[in-house]
């Protein structure tokens, strides 16, 4: 629980499964307009290491998965490699983001069967 201004809010956390992709940035945009109410602990993304590193430093997800070991290598070359974020790859990273034990909310916004 955080207390803000004297009154008490509690955040809630969640998952984005695609969010470098139109539907999870439009999450990422209404999650970023409700202040602190939503905690982002985990993203995943394909290849598009661009945008998922200034989401993961705008958010600071705990962990994020993205499609494979060179983006994965891309994505700490591009965010520091003392920034503190659990980097997984391939089908088994983004199951496990999506699992998550502390997420209350999965919004999954991957397309076709990989959804």
């Amino acid at each position: 629980m955080t207390v803000v201004d004297g009154e008490h809010s509690q955040s809630r956390s969640l998952v984005i499964l695609g969010s470098t992709g139109s539907i999870g940035r439009q999450a990422l945009d209404v999650i970023a307009r409700c202040g602190e109410r939503w905690r982002v602990v985990g993203l995943a993304a394909g290849s598009n290491i661009g945008i998922l590193a200034g989401q993961v430093r705008a958010f600071r997800p705990r962990v994020v998965a993205v499609v494979d070991d060179s983006a994965a290598g891309r994505l700490r070359h591009e965010l520091g490699w003392d920034f503190p974020v659990e980097i997984l790859t391939g089908d088994g990273g983004v199951s496990s983001v999506a699992v998550l034990p502390e997420a209350e909310l999965v919004i999954s916004a991957i397309s076709g069967n990989a959804g």
